[in-house]
């Protein structure tokens, strides 16, 4: 059941917009601490009662900042222009 689990939380269209803690360690493949350091910071964290809740959306968002751009990226940009987006 878990497996089935992991894999909906990558499936694009069963995307969820708030995850808790736990799942938020599968889908970004990171520990249980690193993901609440990082999404206190990003301030992607809702607390309602007990439960924390991790928006997606801030988070990756937040997650962005720290990608080391690759050495092709001008052949990239300029043969593919569609992941021309991916690389501003």
């Amino acid at each position: 059941m878990t497996e089935q689990k992991k894999q909906n939380l990558s499936d694009p269209k069963v995307r969820k917009r708030f995850v808790t803690y736990k799942e938020a360690t599968e889908l970004y493949s990171m520990g249980l601490t690193r993901v609440q350091e990082h999404a206190k910071v990003a301030g992607a964290t809702y607390k309602m009662g007990n439960k924390v809740l991790v928006n997606t959306d801030i988070f990756e968002a937040y997650l962005e900042q720290f990608r080391i751009p690759g050495d092709y990226e001008g052949m990239a940009k300029k043969y593919i222009p569609d992941l021309a987006g991916l690389y501003r």
